[in-house]
């Protein structure tokens, strides 16, 4: 085996089995101490508690990995547009913000202040790319999507093994299309894999707010140090951002679409995300997450090819991926989530509730 690898598969390998020992930990101190999620009537096949604190063990996988990284191998983080403080700061408080969440239950707007803060404090620190070439917008920009990815990824986290195989999924196309990424991606695959081996329907332990803030805060990371190692074109810059973490992105942009045309604030909880939408139209939990997972693929394929493509080209991916979101949410308006009845009443419709999605709203 070439030495070159090890700098991938060393820390890969540490990332994985400790991702699965710790959640396998977690999960037993869940269980013992009884931080459970209990039933949500909102999600049809969440019938039993099932242990929470999930994204802790994820985040041990990963805080693993990078420190085999850095111990043994000496990553240039900060050449390839990973400032240290800038990066594992704001990640490290994310993930102590999720926990905290997951604990006492957040009020959407004071839980939007403490990300919107953490955000700030990832800019300062370095967490930005110079993409238009005016460094005020280009902070204020960054800000923005660090916030808007972290709550995209929080919202997409409702169905056993989902945002934890999507955002596998989405750090191999990182990997695929930045290569000096690959090391660190090569890690957090491995963590989210390692997760997988509790959380793959059906869970036992699930990941909640501290695993998807993580996953998030990382995903908006990598987007940037992309950036940073992009054309100096903004065009295709944003481009594979987007497409890069599509599949979040249209779970955000479905929910505010959907809860706004049903009277409902977008922050309040409801069942019409994708995931439960196609579990409504027939679709197992497994097959659900197959189908995500295809279309972050396809969404990545888009993304490298808009870095290999002329302005033709890449007019034409987004034209393919702005069908093909058009279409899914059509089909997926024709899917509408039903409340089970209680013993003795009538079920209520869908777009009636406005409790969260898990014990507090997403």
């Amino acid at each position: 085996m070439s030495t070159q690898a090890w700098p991938n598969l060393a820390p890969g390998a540490a990332a994985l089995l400790v991702g699965t020992f710790a959640t396998w930990l977690v999960r037993t101190f869940a269980r013992r101490f009884g931080i459970v999620n209990k039933p949500n009537p909102i999600v049809p096949q969440h019938t039993r508690p099932v242990a929470y604190l999930g994204g802790v063990g994820l985040g041990l996988g990963v805080a693993c990995g990078v420190l085999i990284l850095l111990a043994w191998f000496r990553p240039d983080f900060d050449a390839i547009g990973l400032p240290w403080a800038g990066v594992w700061i704001p990640a490290a408080l994310y993930l102590a913000l999720g926990v905290y969440d997951d604990l006492v239950a957040l009020p959407p707007a004071r839980k939007f202040l403490f990300q919107a803060a953490v955000a700030a404090l990832a800019v300062a620190l370095g967490q930005w790319s110079p993409v238009f070439g005016v460094p005020v917008i280009d902070r204020v920009v960054c800000w923005f999507w660090i916030v808007t990815l972290v709550n995209a990824f929080n919202l997409t986290d409702v169905c056993d093994g989902l945002l934890g195989s999507l955002s596998a999924v989405t750090f191999l196309f990182f990997a695929l299309a930045f290569h000096a990424l690959t090391p660190l991606c090569v890690v957090l695959i491995a963590s989210c894999c390692g997760f997988l081996v509790f959380n793959r329907p059906p869970a036992t332990i699930f990941m909640g707010d501290a695993g998807s803030h993580l996953l998030g805060a990382l995903a908006a990371t990598l987007t940037i140090a992309g950036a940073r190692a992009g054309s100096i074109d903004p065009f295709p810059t944003v481009l594979v951002s987007v497409l890069l973490v599509g599949v979040p992105l249209f779970e955000l942009a479905f929910l505010v679409v959907v809860r706004t045309r049903k009277g409902l604030a977008w922050w309040r909880g409801s069942p019409d995300h994708f995931s439960l939408r196609m579990q409504a139209g027939g679709f197992t939990r497994f097959q659900t997450d197959a189908i995500a997972c295809g279309f972050a693929a396809l969404f990545g394929v888009g993304a490298l090819g808009v870095q290999r493509s002329g302005l033709t080209g890449r007019l034409a991916i987004v034209a393919g991926a702005a069908l093909a979101s058009a279409l899914a949410a059509r089909q997926l308006l024709k899917w509408e989530v039903k409340r089970p009845p209680r013993p003795g009443t009538a079920a209520a419709p869908a777009a009636s509730t406005a409790t969260g999605d898990q014990p507090h709203p997403v």
